[in-house]
């Protein structure tokens, strides 16, 4: 029997969770990035410039926090 293992985002990244204070509020939810594959997407659209993927997605840096994770 296969055993499954769940983890989040912050163990997944071996990043420690983020001071709800103090954390990003934007879409990365304060790690400094998070997924994009829409492709319409300014954020988007600069990654799959400078390094094209096949898959439709990218990780970017959050414009909200510029990529710190914390709240400005």
């Amino acid at each position: 029997m296969t055993e499954l293992k769940f983890t989040d985002r912050y163990q997944a990244l071996g990043i420690p969770y983020p001071d709800v204070d103090t954390m990003c509020k934007g879409q990365c939810e304060g790690t400094g990035w998070y997924p994009e594959s829409d492709q319409e997407d300014a954020l988007w659209l600069e990654a799959q410039q400078k390094a094209p993927t096949s898959d439709g997605w990218h990780f970017v840096k959050c414009p909200d926090c510029d990529g710190t994770g914390k709240a400005k």
